[in-house]
């Protein structure tokens, strides 16, 4: 059998198997959908039906009855819903809704069914506020959802989402890097920023990869690297595994491996014009609050306006600030020991931070260029941004655009910008996402 006659074969068959798991999500969609109206209805006895043998002992009419009513009381009758997530679990389905009530509060309701018989086995009512729900202008039912796995080193693998259009046999792909420290893919906080963009773009014809770094699952073995001498740098700590990442996403079948690119976000932002000029697969980068100088200057910024609101710190930041001396004066060496390095890090990552100018290396890029920045983010202040401007004026690849109320992660706000924030339950609005989209398209 010739190579092309076993290739046509095996994409019937995935097109077959993406077929029936587009059918199966549709199918216990509106099998959600169904129980939903029902409770709408307040018909508890028709849901009573609805749950698998051995739920029904637990969920009596009454008992389904006095779990829902206190919710509709208090935040009133659902009026309108939306889907909000699908999750297959192998051996259980989550289909959740967004629904808005008659008094204008959003609920996340959320449905579990058993994948074999698709009887319900679960029902949760939460306050969207409390807990996450996609934003208003993300559509669940327009893309689906694949975990992926992958490594660069085969004993830390790392999971990862691709949100990719359910409609597109092949999208373009965006690549979220995400910012310094453990940081998961959604962005760590309750609030989820990544997977609002994922989402997001999604809804929109553009697929988006988000994952785990490398020190949120594996924090132990990036501390034993201290202990056995192995030279630590910013290319074990992200770029690696990116590389990984985009090696594998590029043989993906829903994913046009013509048209990668990447979003940086803070630190990610910082290396998304390295990543660039290593990899030629990427055909453009977004950068969300990047620094345009030194990591450890915009980190001393970052500590001198923290210390205006945590006084209690201060010798904390002043010992960062002495420290950093070492790094910024280029007295550091590669037998400097990390224990008067700042954070502890190697001198090989503060060495290979030294030798990284992100303007020098995003002027010669020739790829379109996005740079978005908050006019609130402390984290990295606005003077980043107009550095970034002055520096790039001279190259048409380069766009850029001030979001005077927004803070780091995006979120609108008044007067100064605090960490605290962060902690409010809220979406990246929709002018973000419109212009990243459009910025897409256009390019």
């Amino acid at each position: 059998m010739s190579l092309k006659k076993i290739f046509i074969i095996v994409l019937t068959l995935f097109n077959c198997f993406v077929a029936q798991a587009q059918n199966s999500k549709a199918e216990f969609v509106q099998k959600g959908k169904h129980v939903l109206d029902l409770f709408i209805a307040n018909q508890f006895d028709s849901i009573a039906a609805e749950f698998n043998a051995e739920q029904q002992a637990y969920n009596s009419a009454a008992a389904i009855a006095s779990n829902y009513t206190p919710t509709t009381t208090t935040y009133g009758n659902i009026q309108s819903y939306r889907l909000g997530g699908f999750t297959d679990n192998k051996s259980q389905v989550l289909v959740e809704f967004v629904c808005k009530t008659v008094y204008s509060m959003e609920l996340l309701f959320q449905l579990t069914f058993m994948s074999s018989s698709k009887k319900l086995v679960m029902f949760t009512v939460r306050e969207a506020f409390k807990v996450y729900a996609i934003p208003a202008y993300a559509d669940a039912s327009l893309y689906n959802e694949q975990n992926i796995t992958f490594a660069a080193d085969s004993t830390m693998p790392l999971r990862g989402i691709l949100t990719s259009p359910a409609t597109i046999a092949k999208a373009p792909l965006v690549i979220i890097i995400p910012a310094a420290g453990p940081t998961d893919m959604d962005g760590i906080f309750a609030s989820k920023p990544y997977k609002d963009i994922s989402v997001g773009l999604a809804s929109n014809g553009i697929a988006v990869f988000r994952y785990n770094k490398r020190s949120l699952n594996y924090g132990f073995n990036i501390m034993q690297y201290k202990l056995n001498g192995t030279q630590y740098t910013p290319e074990l700590d992200v770029l690696f595994d990116l590389y990984a990442a985009i090696d594998l996403l590029k043989q993906n079948p829903h994913v046009d491996s013509n048209k990668i690119y990447l979003l940086g976000h803070g630190e990610g932002a910082y290396l998304a014009p390295y990543v660039a000029s290593q990899k030629s697969i990427i055909k453009g980068i977004v950068m969300l609050g990047a620094n345009a100088n030194h990591p450890l200057e915009m980190m001393n910024d970052q500590n001198d306006y923290l210390v205006k609101i945590l006084p209690h710190k201060k010798h904390d930041f002043d010992e960062i600030k002495e420290r950093s001396k070492i790094v910024l004066k280029h007295k550091v060496k590669e037998n400097t020991s990390y224990t008067i390095l700042p954070y502890d890090l190697q001198a090989s990552y503060w060495l290979w931070i030294n030798e990284y100018d992100q303007i020098k290396v995003a002027k010669k890029l020739s790829i379109p260029v996005f740079i978005m920045q908050g006019g609130r983010d402390y984290q990295v202040d606005e003077k980043n941004f107009f550095v970034w401007q002055k520096k790039l004026r001279k190259k048409k690849n380069a766009s850029f655009k001030l979001y005077p109320k927004m803070n780091h992660i995006m979120h609108e706000g008044e007067g100064e910008s605090t960490y605290s924030e962060y902690s409010i339950m809220r979406h990246i609005p929709f002018e973000v996402i419109n212009d990243m989209q459009n910025w897409l398209h256009q390019n």
